[in-house]
Parts: structure tokens; C-alpha cells; sequence
């Protein structure tokens, strides 16, 4: 009976454990953020997180115009991630875009061309200024087992700006990541 009850305890307490390793390749489907619909993924491989959201120009998600890709090294203890940013990103996907980028001289860039990256780590675009190289963002992550995985990001909070460890983001996103 004692060897049953610690052979169970080791597989309760191992069971989490198993899902430490997320790497993948992570979809939040189509979804509306504000004025924008987007298409998300999360790219992991080992300490480096790579976030892609694709902009649309209908509710549909058909019509893609724009990425914003944030590349991070990610520290993860337990369900708290400290997240570095490495670099940030553009890429307009259509000739339109791009000239209308080129004319408004957005993000300090006259020179977009369709399809390339334009690199804008710690550049101001449209009134956001995106993260500095080296910027940590103190967030939080929730992975719930099933079948295909799904994994929660944490999300701001009116007292929680993910800018110190203090200020941790502590919630969570409602719409998940599903594993690919």
C-alpha cells in the first residue's frame, strides 16, 4: 500500500513536469484587437520565443497586409516568463502597404519594400514605441494538457504593466495558442 502511494505520488507530482518542454509551433486563430483582425502565431524553441501577428484588412482574416514580429530569449520559471526582447519587426505583404508606408515615412523608413523585414526594435511606428533590444517583459504563462496543447499568455492588467518583476503580468489571455 505505502509503495502504491508513493508510486502515484511521483506520478502526480511528474505529470506537470511533462510539460515543461513546450516548443512548437503555437495558432491563436483569427480575432479582433481593437480596430485590427489578426492571425497569431507563437513559434518556441527552447529560450527563444518568436511572436508573428499578421494584420488583415477584413474580419475574415483572407486578407493579409501586414506582420509585426517580436523576437524574445525567454527565461521560464514555473509559470512566470521573463521575456527579452531581441528584436522587433515589420513586413508590409502588399505593394499598396508599402507605398502608403513609404509616404508617411513610417517608423522613420522611406525605403519599404514588399515582403522584407524591416527591423524597428526600439523605434516609434504610428505612436507605439515598440520594445528596446534588451527590454524585459515580466509575464506569466498557462499550459492547459489536452489534446492539441493549449497555452494561455499572460496579458496587462490596469496594475500590472509587466515592466518590473513586481508589476508581473498575473492574468491571462481568454483566447488561447493552440499546439500545431
Amino acid at each position: 500500500m505505502v509503495r502504491l502511494a508513493l508510486f502515484l505520488t511521483q506520478i502526480l507530482f511528474a505529470a506537470p513536469q511533462a510539460h515543461n518542454n513546450v516548443d512548437g509551433e503555437y495558432v491563436k486563430g483569427c480575432y479582433l484587437m481593437g480596430d485590427d483582425s489578426l492571425i497569431s502565431t507563437l513559434s518556441v524553441q527552447g529560450a527563444a520565443w518568436k511572436y508573428s501577428h499578421v494584420a488583415y484588412e477584413d474580419e475574415k482574416c483572407t486578407k493579409a497586409y501586414l506582420t509585426y514580429q517580436v523576437n524574445y530569449k525567454v527565461k521560464a520559471v514555473d509559470r512566470f516568463i521573463d521575456m527579452t526582447t531581441v528584436e522587433t519587426s515589420y513586413t508590409s505583404l502588399t505593394e499598396g502597404v508599402t507605398e502608403a508606408l513609404n509616404l508617411i515615412n513610417w517608423c522613420g523608413f522611406e525605403d519599404w519594400k514588399t515582403g522584407t523585414p524591416k527591423v524597428v526594435t526600439g523605434l516609434v511606428c504610428d505612436e507605439y514605441k515598440n520594445p528596446d533590444e534588451g527590454e524585459i517583459l515580466y509575464s506569466t504563462y498557462q499550459i492547459k494538457a489536452q489534446t492539441p496543447l493549449l497555452m494561455f499568455m499572460g496579458t496587462a492588467s490596469s496594475e500590472l504593466d509587466g515592466k518590473t518583476p513586481q508589476t508581473r503580468y498575473q492574468m491571462t489571455e481568454r483566447l488561447p495558442f493552440v499546439k500545431q
